[in-house]
């Protein structure tokens, strides 16, 4: 008889680190997938990207990059 096929066989191994990945959001909000990334790889987890955005989306973990502000119009012009 057949095995089952297809579905998610490989998130047990990013699960297995979800506390650090939630203690490095925590602490750098503003980390990109591919720094998370990295520091998976650092600690002996190589995982995709793909792997890493689709743990962020199962924990409903959002990271919104926000643009640089403009300087204060303080200074009043003549």
């Amino acid at each position: 008889m057949a095995k089952p096929r297809g579905g998610d066989r490989h998130s047990g191994k990013i699960e297995a680190h979800g506390g650090f990945i939630r203690e490095l959001i925590a602490e750098q909000g503003d980390m990109t997938l591919v720094e998370v990334q990295a520091r998976l790889i650092e600690r002996g987890a190589p995982v995709g990207i793909g792997t890493v955005h689709r743990f962020f989306v199962r924990h409903g973990i959002t990271r919104k990059k926000r643009p640089a502000t403009r300087s204060s119009r303080t200074v009043p012009t003549s």
